[in-house]
This record gives C-alpha cells, sequence and structure tokens, in this order.
C-alpha cells in the first residue's frame, strides 16, 4: 500500500503525464476489448438458459466424400443418427435458421421468425420455461401430431406485453392454428447468434421435407455423454454417416456426418474466426505501439530520477525493491488505462455494429461487455504492465550510485539506444497499420469500381410468400401480375418487376441442369445453372442490358411457346463458337433440381424437364460479389412455370427514397393477412459481399492514425531528450561556427533516420504481412508499389515534422549558457 499511495502521489504531480499515457493505452486496451468482445460473442459465447454449454454438440452433413461443407441433413437421417448414436445422451434436430412466417391478427398479418426443432430439443439443452412449458415428447416429431408452440421472452415481451394469460391460446400462424403452450427463458435463443420468435414442433413442417430422404431440412445438435469427447463423438458420427451412404447410396452418395463443438455459428467457425483473428491482430499492433511509447516514456523519467533512485540505493533499498516500486506505477497506469478502455471499448462497439449493412436475418449483436470481457482487459492491462515496466524498471535498478549521486551522465548512452529501439519498433508497427489500412482501403475502392453488371442504387427489395396466406398456384399468379401493376402505379416509384427471388443477391440461389436437345446429362454442353423466374421489366429495373434479343412480355404465359432468356457465360456454353444472333430461337432443356451426378435435389417442388427457346442473350452480372467469375445464369417467365409462392417485389425508386412502407400498405390493401416477410436495399444487400473488407479497413485505417501520432510522439520524445543531453555539444559547435542550418541538419538527420529504419522494418513486415491478407483484398497486390512509396513517404514527413520544435529549440542555445551547462 506504501508503493501504491507513493505511485498515486507521483502521477498526481505529472498529470499530464498521467492522462496522456492512459488515453494512449485506452485506445489500445480498448480496442483490443472491442474485437474480444465481438469473438466472446461469435466464437466463445455461451447460450443463455442451456444448462451445461460445453457438452453441447452440433452435427451437420459434408459433401465431396466428406472433406467440406457443414450443411442440413434429412429428416430420415436425423432419425437413423439419433437411434444409433452411442456417445451422445440424446440427438435433437432444429432449423439453423428460422424461416419467415406469417401471425395472423386482427389488424391485419405480420411477419414473424419461426423454427421448426424436434420434441426434446429444449429438455437435451436443459431449458426451463419462463412460464408454462416448452416441448416435450407428448407433441413427438411425427406430420400432425401437435399443433402447439412456444414462443421466446423477446417476442412475448415485445408483441404480448409479457402477458401471462398467453398461455392456453391460439394463434394463427401461416393459415394455421397453433396453441401457446409456454414461454422460454429470457435471453435464450436457442445455441446460436440468430433470433427466432416462436419454435413449432418438427412434425408441423412441410411434409415434403419430413418424408424425403434427399432433401437437407434441419441440422442435429446433442449432448455429450460424460467422460466422452468431441474427437470421440466425432469418429462415431463419421461412422454413421459412411453407413447410410452404403445403406442409402442414391440419396447419400458423397455425404458424410461431421459433428463440432456447439458455437453461436454452427459449423461455419472457421472463416469467422480467420477474420476476427485479423482484427486481433490488428488492435493488438496499436496496443504494442501504445507500450512501447510508454516504456520509451518510463524511460526518461527514470532518468529524471536518477539521483532518487541512487539515493534509496545508497540507502539500502534492494534491486528487488525499487523495481517492485516502479512496477506499482507502471501497473496503477495501466489500470487507469484498462478502465477508460472499457468505457471506450462500449462506444468502439456501438460504432462497429453500425457499420454493418441492414441484416437480412434477426441476429443478435447487441454484442454485451460481460464478466468475460472485463475479465479479459484487466488480464491484458496487467500483462502490458508487465512488458512495458519491467525493461525500464530492471533498466533504472542498475543506475551507478556514485555516478548518479555525482549528477553525472554515465549510462544515458545505453538508456537513449534503448529510448530509440522503442521508437523504431513504433514507427515500425505503425507502418505496417497504415500500410494494412491502405490496402483494405485500395482493396474497397476496386471492389467499388468493378462492374457488377447492375445498378443497385435506390432499389428496394420486399419479399413475401403467398403459400403463407393460402393461395394456389393460379391464384399467385393473378395476384402476383396484380400486385406488379399496383407497384408500378406507385407514387415514386421509377420502375418494378417482380421475381420468384432476389438473386442478383443471391437470395432463394436454385440450381439446374442445362444442356441442349441431343445430349444426355453425361454428354457436352451439359453443366449446372442457376436460374430464377422473373416478371417482364426485371432486366430494365436493375439495368441489366440485354445483349441481343428480347425481354419477356405479357404474351409469355399460359399456353405460349415456353421461352428463356440465358446469361452470356451459359450462352456461350450450350453454343460455342456460335454468333449470338444466331442463339437465338435455339432450343435448349432446364431440368430444375438437377445435377451432373444425375441426383434430384428438388423432386418435392413437383418440377419437371422443361424445353425452352431462347429469346435473348443478357449480360453476365456478378451476383454474389465482385469477386466472382462468370456466373452461368438463366431466366424464365414467372407466368409460365408452376408456382412456388415465395417472391420479391424489386423497385426502382424515382429519387432513391425508401418505398417499404409504400409497399406494406400496398400489399396489405391487397391482403391484410399477406405480410412482407423482409424488405432492404439492394445497395445493403451488395454491401454484405464486403463486410469483411470494411470493418477491416475501418478499424486498421482509424487504429493506423493512432499508430502514427503515437510514433510521431515517440520519435519527439527521443529527439528531445537527445537535445537536453546533448546541450553542452551542441553549444560547443555554435561556439565554434557552426550555423543554425547545422544544428538543424543535425538534430532531423537523427530523428529521419529513425523513421527510415522503422519504415524499412515496417515495409518488409508489411510485405511478408500482404501475403497473409491477400484473401482480403480483392485483386489489390499485398506488395502494392504505391502503397508502400507513399507509406514509407509520410513516416519520412513525420518524423521531419515531430523533429522541428527540438530542432528550432536546438537553434536558440546560447553557446555561453551551454558552455555552462552540467
Amino acid at each position: 500500500m506504501n508503493d501504491v499511495r507513493y505511485s498515486l502521489r507521483l502521477l498526481a504531480r505529472n498529470p499530464i503525464f498521467a492522462i496522456t499515457a492512459a488515453l494512449s493505452l485506452a485506445i489500445g486496451i480498448g480496442a483490443n476489448t472491442t474485437i474480444f468482445t465481438v469473438a466472446n460473442a461469435l466464437v466463445f459465447g455461451r447460450p443463455t438458459g442451456v444448462v451445461e454449454p460445453d457438452r453441447v454438440v452440433d452435427i451437420g452433413g459434408t459433401s465431396n466424400g466428406g472433406r467440406g461443407g457443414f450443411s442440413q441433413v434429412s429428416f430420415p437421417n436425423y432419425l437413423d443418427v439419433r437411434n444409433r448414436v452411442t456417445t451422445l445422451e440424446a440427438v435433437y434436430a432444429y432449423q439453423p435458421v428460422a424461416q419467415p412466417m406469417s401471425l395472423g391478427a386482427a389488424a391485419g398479418a405480420e411477419p414473424i421468425s419461426g423454427g421448426f426443432v424436434s420434441a426434446n430439443y429444449f429438455a437435451v439443452l436443459g431449458v426451463r420455461p419462463a412460464i408454462g412449458r416448452l416441448l416435450d415428447e407428448r407433441d413427438g416429431d411425427q406430420p400432425g401430431r401437435s399443433h402447439v408452440v412456444v414462443l421466446s421472452h423477446h417476442f412475448w415481451t415485445r408483441r404480448f406485453q409479457a402477458d401471462p394469460a398467453i398461455v392456453g391460446q391460439s394463434l394463427t400462424i401461416n393459415n394455421e392454428s397453433y396453441t401457446v403452450v409456454g414461454v422460454a427463458p429470457e435471453g435464450f435463443h436457442g445455441t446460436s447468434i440468430l433470433l427466432t420468435d416462436a419454435w413449432l414442433p418438427i412434425g408441423a413442417g412441410p411434409a415434403p421435407l419430413i418424408a424425403s430422404r434427399e432433401i437437407g431440412w434441419p441440422l442435429m445438435g446433442g449432448r455429450l455423454k460424460r467422460g466422452v469427447s468431441v474427437a470421440q463423438a466425432a469418429a462415431e458420427l463419421d461412422a454413421i454417416g459412411r453407413a447410410l451412404e452404403r445403406e442409402f447410396p442414391v440419396e447419400n452418395r458423397g455425404k458424410g456426418l461431421r459433428l463440432v463443438h456447439a458455437t453461436p455459428i454452427p459449423g461455419n467457425i472457421l472463416p469467422v474466426t480467420g477474420f476476427l483473428s485479423l482484427l486481433m491482430g490488428i488492435v493488438s499492433l496499436v496496443l504494442v505501439t501504445a507500450c512501447a511509447n510508454v516504456a520509451g516514456v518510463l524511460l526518461a523519467r527514470a532518468a529524471a530520477r536518477r539521483r532518487e533512485i541512487a539515493v534509496r540505493l545508497a540507502m539500502g533499498a534492494g534491486r528487488a525493491r525499487l523495481v517492485r516500486q516502479l512496477l506499482t506505477e507502471t501497473t496503477i497506469l495501466f489500470v487507469l488505462g484498462g478502465a477508460a478502455g472499457l468505457v471506450l471499448a462500449r462506444a468502439m462497439t456501438a460504432l462497429l455494429v453500425s457499420m454493418l449493412p441492414t441484416l437480412p436475418l434477426p441476429v443478435d449483436v447487441s454484442l454485451p461487455l460481460d464478466r468475460r470481457a472485463v475479465a479479459f482487459t484487466f488480464l491484458l492491462s496487467l500483462i502490458a504492465a508487465l512488458f512495458s515496466g519491467l525493461v525500464p524498471a530492471l533498466h533504472a535498478s542498475k543506475s551507478d550510485v556514485v555516478a548518479a549521486l555525482k549528477d553525472e551522465t554515465q549510462g544515458t548512452s545505453d538508456r537513449l539506444r534503448l529510448r530509440q529501439a522503442f521508437v523504431v519498433a513504433q514507427v515500425a508497427i505503425s507502418i505496417l497499420l497504415v500500410v494494412g489500412a491502405a490496402l483494405f482501403v485500395r482493396a474497397l475502392n476496386k471492389a467499388g469500381a468493378v462492374d457488377v453488371g447492375f445498378d443497385p442504387r435506390g432499389v428496394e427489395l420486399a419479399s413475401l410468400d403467398l403459400g403463407l396466406a393460402g393461395y394456389s398456384s393460379a391464384a399467385g399468379r393473378a395476384f402476383a401480375s396484380e400486385l406488379v401493376d399496383r407497384v408500378r402505379q406507385l407514387p415514386g416509384v421509377a420502375q418494378a418487376t417482380i421475381a420468384s427471388s432476389a438473386d442478383p443477391i443471391g437470395d432463394g440461389r436454385r440450381r439446374a441442369l442445362l444442356t441442349v436437345p441431343g445430349f444426355s446429362s453425361e454428354g457436352r454442353p451439359a453443366f449446372e445453372a442457376d436460374w430464377n423466374a422473373i416478371d417482364s421489366g426485371y432486366f430494365a429495373t436493375l439495368k441489366i442490358p440485354l445483349l441481343t434479343g428480347r425481354d419477356f412480355s405479357a404474351a409469355d404465359r399460359g399456353n405460349a411457346p415456353t421461352v428463356a432468356i440465358v446469361g452470356e457465360a451459359a450462352a456461350a456454353r450450350l453454343f460455342p463458337n456460335r454468333p449470338r444472333d444466331q442463339m437465338l430461337g435455339s432450343s435448349i432443356v432446364l431440368q430444375p433440381g438437377q445435377s451432373l451426378r444425375g441426383r434430384t435435389v428438388d423432386r418435392a417442388r413437383g418440377d419437371a424437364e422443361w424445353r425452352l427457346q431462347v429469346v435473348g442473350i443478357a449480360r453476365d452480372i456478378k451476383y454474389f460479389g465482385p469477386r466472382e467469375g462468370a456466373p452461368t445464369y438463366i431466366y424464365v417467365p414467372l407466368q409460365q412455370q408452376p408456382f412456388g409462392g415465395r417472391l420479391t417485389i424489386v423497385a426502382r425508386a424515382t429519387h432513391g427514397q425508401r418505398l417499404v412502407n409504400d409497399l406494406r400498405s400496398l400489399v396489405s390493401s391487397m391482403n391484410p393477412n399477406l405480410p412482407i416477410i423482409s424488405a432492404q436495399t439492394l445497395e445493403d444487400r451488395t454491401a454484405l459481399g464486403v463486410v469483411p473488407q470494411r470493418v477491416a479497413a475501418s478499424v486498421s485505417g482509424a487504429l493506423g492514425m493512432v499508430g502514427v501520432l503515437l510514433a510521431a510522439l515517440g520519435i519527439y520524445g527521443v529527439t528531445a531528450y537527445n537535445v537536453a543531453r546533448r546541450t553542452r555539444e551542441i553549444g560547443i559547435r555554435m561556439a565554434l561556427g557552426a550555423q543554425r542550418a547545422d544544428v538543424v541538419r543535425m538534430v532531423l538527420g537523427h530523428g529521419v533516420i529513425l523513421a527510415i529504419v522503422g519504415s524499412a522494418i515496417g515495409l518488409l513486415s508489411a510485405a511478408v504481412a500482404g501475403r497473409v491478407l491477400s484473401s482480403f483484398l480483392l485483386g489489390v497486390a499485398p506488395a502494392d508499389a504505391v502503397t508502400f512509396v507513399a507509406a514509407a513517404g509520410l513516416f519520412t514527413l513525420v518524423g521531419m515534422a515531430a523533429c522541428y520544435v527540438p530542432a528550432r529549440r536546438a537553434t536558440r542555445i546560447d553557446p555561453v549558457e551551454a558552455l555552462r551547462y552540467d
């Protein structure tokens, strides 16, 4: 406590030093805490309400002989796994992504997110209800056995004002009656970060999905038996997957099973972990820079306290005692920085969330600073304090007592070299941050300059599912036709169309086997392609050029000849070496749900082989982001194909304004029981493809500027200290005839050399790091010459600017006073 009180008095005597050091540390610690908070939520987070979450696992399907993927499995495969597994206490099934549903109400239907889960879902997770009961064995997993629903706590609170009388009442969901049996505990939303409003028995799901062994629908989860490791359970699930492939070779060809520890992002943890590791590396560099800056200042303070330390040693203080005192001062400084970092982390976390575009799914993005984040912050502060303060403390404790008591300057050269080393490290790390930020910014600019083939600006997407309102195929087509006509008449709508899915941004991707008559699936040209059913005006609304031929029209419906518009890449593969105008009128065959292995994956839709006539060739567009290669795509008229119910309104505003409220009002006026289940701008949806680059550029750019400031302060401090140390020398030089310009060159040269050496090390490190970052750079060369030259020039200027004030001070030294100095 004596050490603590003495340290606090010293810091109080030097408030500028204490505040400056604490703030620089707060930035580094706060940035690290922010990224750790994100990682804590996405990777290490423990689901609320789940008992012993460390024993919970996720089970998914693999493809390509078990070499890749973590996908949904078929319901019959789930039943087989549940009956055969021995290393798990129990296995449950659940939908990884809650699907849009319609909740009927007197004022009109509203969209909710609902998930189908097996009857043992809550029991295996150990979840207890807030009120009522949860799903259990009484509800079963057989089709139509039970029509009950469990509400999430947040939905119960928001929609029903936490009314306990809701239990026992009936709700109309997707035009069917469900009885509310209970409410899940507060904060529970399964094991993932995706939010769910209501859970329904899996037996109430679509009958074709329940019956088919081919179609992947749920994911599986389970609880390890006590004493069983994840590796043991994974080995057993792999063996079960191979056995199912042998028993059902047609449906399970190339498929396997993979078991992993349950995480908030089921199965897809490697890409998330890689991106978070990148961000953690960036913020760690800032903290190292801040620590180096503080260590350099502590060395200067130790030099100023040489005489005090020498007196302590002369009076019998041991070296360990001095080191303890000096480390106590440093630790207090870092605790202050850690406390300020926690406050800063809260603001940084909110800022990071604000960088995200509107997400298409309800996601828990609260990112709380929980006990784990607080513990991480203070542990990080203590470790940083130890590494920052240990070297200055050990160096100060080695003072020559006799020389220090005589106020001689022995040892100051060693101290200066050590401070210079810290400054070089600061510059190297800072230039690494700046180069990384510049590469990410250039990658973003390059991504923005890529011509994706359509114009997303001012386009509104609004999805609805006519199947939720009970529309038949014929009634659905009529409703869709009337809807698009009325959307086009809305004020502020420049152009509008309708499609089965908003495929330019990858929503509802549908695959098919595409060939020409006379070729089998083993012949050429036959290949898999994406397809979409669209209405007329689709290409004009999205501003996709038609290279030749015509758009669909009102005549392309009913018994009219079935037609198609083909993307240019698909056309080139279907009709190699044939001019585009000669492709028009050719026949092609589209087999929805087929693959080159001949396995049907979409039989539940009732799709058949379609023979189509090519009436147009459309320009290829990059549906899934600027890095995508040329896609193979085909468009068919919405009014000529089997109607599935799900469709998306695509409307371009006259002045880029939001249209969602007008679209909601229009749909409600046509059918109050049909809600718009999701609405988003096309710009927000396309922005999802470059979220990692945008976040990395923002984080590294902001922290890179902090690094530049810390590096400038470091160069300034070392230069000022060097000028003060060489005051007598400079006075002698000026007395012997040195000009002010000579003194300025000498002082500037010292600082610029530090900047150059640090820059060289930093640029070499950046060249190595660039290779690691290449997957995030969207075509920008990792060793981009423009970026490297600009960064080197920036830090040369920073070094000169930081040395300017000490250099001017050196030119004002009076030779007579300098000769009396020391």
